[in-house]
């Protein structure tokens, strides 16, 4: 997300359905630690449901030294103390791609409080003007929550597959128009 758009879209204030505050915000190249510490909070079982990347602080670093590239959109959500709770994303390959690849990770201690559709909300948002009009992602057949909430934001299902490094069933969904 270019400078210019990061500023088009500033952080926004979430309350979440505990009470708890947090703002979601563009990722900013100085994230990389705290991105880190974030992607070390994730237990194994829940890796298994993010898949783009490792979860590891040298892909944070890389992650975060990215911010301002055109052809993708990070958000993160922090908390009041400064910890990242979660992190959404999208990317496209080039300027005349058609479809974007999505992806959403939430630390588990705020996970089930509306995280989750808050971050994928603002980035809607965003997509309406930054990348595809289309935006295109799996999800694991044996993550309900996670397939509820991509329903609940407009994606649908385009085919079922299998995960090419494990053959685990799963979605292939999209979001907007072609």
């Amino acid at each position: 997300m270019t400078p210019e758009e990061q500023t088009r879209f500033p952080g926004r204030e979430a309350r979440l359905r505990d009470g708890r505050q947090a703002v979601i915000r563009p990722l900013s190249s100085e994230d990389g630690p705290a991105l880190a510490d974030f992607y070390a909070s994730i237990p194994a079982e829940d890796r298994f449901f993010y898949c783009p990347h490792p979860l590891t602080a040298e892909k944070a670093m890389q992650n975060a030294a990215a911010a301002d590239s055109p052809h993708e959109v990070v958000l993160v959500a922090q908390t009041p103390a400064g910890d990242i709770a979660g992190y959404a994303w999208y990317r496209w390959r080039d300027e005349d791609a058609a479809v974007s690849n999505f992806g959403i990770c939430i630390r588990r201690t705020h996970q089930g409080v509306g995280l989750g559709g808050m971050l994928l909300s603002f980035l809607n948002d965003v997509a309406q003007c930054v990348g595809p009009k289309v935006m295109g992602l799996t999800v694991q057949k044996r993550n309900p929550r996670a397939v509820a909430l991509y329903r609940n934001m407009g994606f649908r299902v385009v085919r079922e597959q299998c995960r090419q490094s494990d053959g685990e069933p799963e979605y292939y969904m999209e979001r907007g128009g072609r």
